[in-house]
């Protein structure tokens, strides 16, 4: 085993840790729009999933670079905020704005990321 540097991924065994985070959470994601796309449901995992997304990004930006891209961040942003006109007013009015608010504040950090 080779080991690069004495940060917790610095050796050939943890060196892509980061990369599979940032997959995992890409996924997450995914699977969360897909659902998205149908549900009438009020309750949804996404923004959860992209707050997670944005966390292992702040560590790893090179890799979020690489992995994320600008067109799927586009396209996620849009099938929320058809989910949110679809199911707004459902959702109790002392979370509507607020939840709508921290969605489009982590779109925004998100699309500093990618390519």
């Amino acid at each position: 085993m080779k080991i690069y540097s004495t940060e917790p991924n610095g050796n050939e065994v943890a060196e892509f840790v980061g990369t599979d985070y940032l997959k995992f959470s890409i996924s997450m994601i995914e699977e969360s729009v897909s659902w998205l796309k149908d549900t009438n449901k009020i309750a949804q995992p996404l923004l959860a999933h992209i707050e997670m997304l944005l966390i292992v990004s702040k560590k790893y930006t090179v890799d979020a670079n690489l992995l994320i891209k600008k067109d799927k961040v586009k396209e996620w942003k849009n099938i929320f905020n058809k989910w949110f006109e679809r199911v707004n007013s459902k959702i109790p009015e002392k979370y509507r704005d607020g939840i709508k608010q921290n969605a489009d504040e982590l779109f925004t950090e998100l699309e500093h990321y990618g390519h």
